[in-house]
């Protein structure tokens, strides 16, 4: 990846849905499309959420609503932003509220299409029950989160990134594989 600030254009988005108009197009301009350049895809993500100057909420509905985990781990992502999302402490619907409210809080979805808000808090809840089930935990991930960053950021010789990485306490030599030792995410439906 040539420029890890591929995600610009979607610096002026305020939705959800606007962003994804966009995505599918910034990701194939900058060669990074999951199935012909899986390398260039983690690296464009990790670039996403460590450097775009979007919400936190938005950057992680964003990851939630448009990137497979199979093609992306999202653990990291719910490591890197869930202390913002979390402190934002948005109430679950009623409707759901006894069967996931433990996980934490839910968060907002600005979109005009309901299904996508529901599917995007839906996978939030199952994406952070998997990590109470493989025991890991938020910090752990994101600690691999930063680490990984750190190890985008030396590649490509950004060095406004090392430090940012450094600061969030990436370990200066930790190699970019640094994620905990537990399959991949499972995400539960809940009942």
């Amino acid at each position: 990846m040539s420029d890890m600030r591929w995600y610009l254009p979607l610096e002026q988005c305020r939705s959800l849905d606007q962003i994804r108009r966009h995505w599918p197009t910034l990701l194939e301009a900058n060669d990074s499309l999951p199935d012909t350049q899986p390398q260039r895809y983690q690296d464009a993500l990790l670039a996403f959420i460590g450097l775009s100057a979007l919400s936190p909420h938005l950057k992680l509905a964003t990851l939630l609503a448009c990137v497979a985990s199979t093609d992306f781990d999202l653990r990291l992502a719910l490591g890197a932003l869930d202390d913002a999302v979390r402190a934002d402490r948005a109430l679950w619907p009623g409707s759901v509220d006894a069967a996931v409210g433990g996980l934490g809080p839910a968060m907002q979805v600005a979109s005009q299409e309901d299904w996508l808000g529901a599917f995007v808090v839906g996978r939030l809840a199952g994406l952070r029950d998997a990590m109470a089930l493989d025991g890991a935990g938020v910090a752990v991930w994101r600690a691999a989160f930063w680490n990984r960053f750190l190890a985008l950021a030396k590649r490509r010789g950004c060095a406004e990134a090392m430090q940012l990485a450094l600061g969030h306490g990436a370990e200066p030599r930790a190699g970019h594989d640094s994620v905990p030792r537990s399959g991949p995410a499972r995400l539960t439906l809940v009942k």
